[in-house]
């Protein structure tokens, strides 16, 4: 397995941080006391793993954050020139979405999409889940502005399609020990791990993890019943969302202020 944490910078979020703090108290001239307190072990079991089914995560999430549940985030998945993507909807996948597909979806629930037009592979199709575990805090009624920006690159693509399993796991920066480095309008920044590594963990020590996405070669050999539903994982509620206004249009319906060329504020009545 592949796995890869990207970690794009999201301009308006909320951080918390949690410090764990242990303290041992060893008195001198007692080698008995001394011996009890000894350091914990550098290989410790995390109690969540990016070897975890879909789904699974999600519903541990829900279950730490109850006030997650119910409530919609952002995406915008971008891809190669050429890839088309749909998403499943009603026991079958939808029309293809424009790229970048902006769509919002349920917090911890597993969506599976169909990616088809991969670069040098007419005929292939891949079938990747999203599950998206936390939320951004963008302003009220901006959710559209701040989607959760999840890349999928060529490599990706070609990884999966020689039947490797790619997971990339998407996290927003600590804010304390964030690069400032400005990635607008360049790919997304990548950091690929070791196959003894663990991209949850990884993530969760450099910010707070919000999405996984898994892309692997497995294709359905069904296309209804039971099996079928299970594979698109119940088909949940997701919608498009709308486009970012340019400042045009912005201008044209009356929601930027006037220029100098447009006519003044004083003459708009």
């Amino acid at each position: 397995m592949l796995t890869r944490i990207s970690f794009p910078t999201l301009l308006i979020a909320w951080l918390a941080m949690i410090a764990l703090c242990l303290l041992a108290m060893c008195f001198p001239g007692n080698a008995q006391a001394q011996s009890i307190y000894k350091p914990l072990p550098d290989r410790n079991h995390s109690l969540i793993r990016d070897d975890f089914p879909p789904g699974e995560i999600g519903a541990i999430q829900l279950n730490r954050k109850p006030e997650l549940r119910g409530l919609w985030q952002a995406v915008e998945i971008r891809g190669p020139k050429g890839m088309r993507i749909n998403m499943a909807d009603a026991g079958q996948f939808a029309t293809d979405l424009p790229e970048p597909a902006r769509i919002a979806v349920m917090i911890g629930s597993v969506y599976r999409m169909r990616i088809t037009g991969v670069p040098n592979e007419p005929e292939l199709e891949l079938f990747p889940t999203l599950e998206v575990i936390d939320r951004t805090h963008p302003p009220a009624e901006r959710e559209h502005r701040f989607p959760i920006p999840i890349e999928i690159d060529e490599d990706d693509l070609a990884d999966a399609a020689r039947g490797e399993l790619v997971m990339r796991v998407v996290y927003l920066e600590d804010n304390q020990i964030a690069e400032p480095i400005d990635t607008s309008g360049k790919p997304q920044r990548v950091l690929d791990l070791q196959s003894h590594q663990d991209a949850l963990r990884m993530a969760d020590q450099l910010g707070r993890p919000l999405a996984i996405l898994r892309i692997g070669s497995r294709v359905p050999n069904v296309t209804e019943g039971q099996d079928w539903n299970s594979f698109l994982y119940g088909c949940p509620a997701w919608t498009t969302i709308k486009v970012i206004p340019t400042k045009q249009q912005l201008i044209q319906d009356g929601k930027w202020p006037a220029t100098a060329t447009s006519g003044s504020i004083s003459d708009r009545r």
